[in-house]
């Protein structure tokens, strides 16, 4: 799998089934070509390759003609991440493809970013790429008993930094974490002009006005639902950067135990 200018301005693939939103879209030399998302988180396993079969069939491609394949490996739905990296390490390990690994709440921030500034410069604030703010991005996937899948990103002149890694948290302490991290006087240099919520936001909202009530600067849900031309273009960047991945040694970022497993190990504890 070579990683010369060419295959960078190739054909790329990208995939997510980590949430209800399935997402596949087709870019070629960074532009979107197409894009099919979908509401069905109980039948990714049934609409994926019918859904990457349209895709490419509407630019004329069949998946041998797709020379990178990018894949949201979570966190999110256990199955649903799963069903999503699978396809994509097959694709890849049978056409002898580039794979890349994404994170899904990273594509997720990402698109919550872009949503943002479309919204801000058709409301004549300012041209989409000529926002200089500094903007903290809270994307979060529901991960139920008041806890979300969530992570914390910087956009700010050109540049997009990780803040706080993928992880499980309760919602409650982690916004209590970020007003403190919003207002830490020794890193005033971070600190943010505006601070975005985005993704599956729902259950969470009563915590998220708290926030905004408590935060001096300005706050606000944005809604955004997964979608693949984001993870396309960050597979894109890894791609450009040479982080590619083996299909066999791919392993999706699932955060927490399944459910089963939660069960099993305390079954086993008990019975110790």
């Amino acid at each position: 799998m070579s990683n010369d200018q060419t295959d960078i301005l190739g054909t790329l693939l990208a995939i997510d089934t980590s949430t209800s939103s399935m997402s596949v879209a087709l870019t070629r030399d960074g532009e979107l070509l197409g894009e099919l998302n979908s509401n069905a988180e109980r039948n990714h396993s049934i609409h994926l390759l019918p859904h990457i079969q349209q895709v490419l069939a509407s630019a004329g491609l069949h998946s041998r003609d797709v020379d990178a394949f990018a894949v949201g490996i979570g966190p999110g739905s256990y199955t649903g991440v799963r069903i999503g990296v699978t396809v994509a390490k097959t694709l890849a390990w049978t056409h002898k493809k580039v794979l890349l690994a994404v994170s899904s709440l990273e594509a997720l921030a990402l698109g919550g970013v872009h949503t943002m500034r479309v919204s801000q410069s058709s409301a004549g604030k300012a041209p989409i790429n000529e926002l200089q703010e500094k903007v903290w991005v809270v994307p979060m996937f529901e991960a139920r008993r008041g806890q979300a899948f969530t992570a914390l990103y910087a956009a700010a002149n050109q540049q997009w930094t990780c803040m706080a890694t993928d992880g499980i948290r309760l919602m409650s302490s982690w916004s209590d974490e970020l007003l403190k991290l919003a207002m830490d006087e020794n890193r005033a240099a971070e600190r943010p002009d505006r601070i975005i919520f985005t993704g599956e936001t729902g259950l969470h909202e009563a915590t998220i006005e708290q926030f905004c009530k408590s935060w001096t600067g300005s706050a606000e849900i944005v809604h955004h639902e997964m979608r693949a031309r984001y993870t396309a273009d960050l597979g894109r960047q890894q791609w450009k950067n040479g982080n590619t991945q083996e299909p066999h040694g791919l392993v999706p970022n699932y955060t927490q135990l399944t459910e089963a497993e939660v069960k099993w190990k305390a079954q086993a504890q008990e019975a110790k």
